[in-house]
């Protein structure tokens, strides 16, 4: 079993190197392409409801359910609760990767401030679409291994560390950049991106 676990921990960090290796391509490629603006996106964004995800993760809410539901009902709960976790993740990743778009077309501005909080934004995004990669990889190797008990318990401790302590902070900085240029530069899309967020 440790072998497995070692083998598998392996394999997860090669594929977290190769991410990493195609998003920094990427970010290169997006810097040499055409700029877009915020009102082109303004549609795309997905509203993530952080109250539905403080819930999903609130350790009393776990422990609550481990008492009232009995193993068959809580490993349903298990799954949905995984795969709104899980949807709730992506559309924070989403909404970072078109803030990054945006802050890549501000970083060349004249304007020395605007392009300054351009790259705080572009910066804000690359952790909060860290932190979701990583909660999505650990769910979904709990999908997959979720025969194991004591693997599921392991890996759920670990995504509401995760949430809680890194990325719930870091996608409040995003939205506390965004909203800082959108102040500056898109003064009329600010009321929106702020809902739409």
């Amino acid at each position: 079993m440790p072998n497995t676990m070692f083998a598998i921990w392996i394999g997860l960090s090669v594929g977290i190197i190769l991410l990493f290796l195609y998003a920094a391509f990427l970010n290169l490629r997006r810097r040499q392409s055409q700029g877009v603006e915020l009102g082109d996106l303004m549609n795309s964004f997905l509203p993530v409801n952080m109250e539905v995800l403080s819930h999903l993760i609130d350790p009393a809410q776990q422990r609550y359910l481990q008492e009232t539901y009995g193993q068959e009902e809580l490993l349903k709960i298990y799954r949905e609760q995984v795969g709104l976790t899980m949807e709730c993740l992506r559309r924070m990743s989403h909404n970072a990767a078109l803030l990054q778009q945006v802050g890549y077309t501000q970083l060349r501005s004249g304007n020395q401030l605007i392009a300054s909080l351009a790259q705080e934004m572009v910066d804000a995004g690359v952790h909060v679409r860290l932190y979701t990669f990583m909660g999505l990889i650990v769910l979904q190797v709990r999908n997959v291994l979720q025969w194991i008990p004591l693997f599921s318990a392991v890996t759920c401790n670990d995504v509401q560390g995760l949430v809680s302590s890194s990325l719930l902070p870091a996608y409040a900085q995003l939205k506390d950049k965004a909203d800082n240029l959108t102040c500056l530069k898109f003064h009329s899309l600010n009321e929106a991106l702020a809902q739409s967020l």
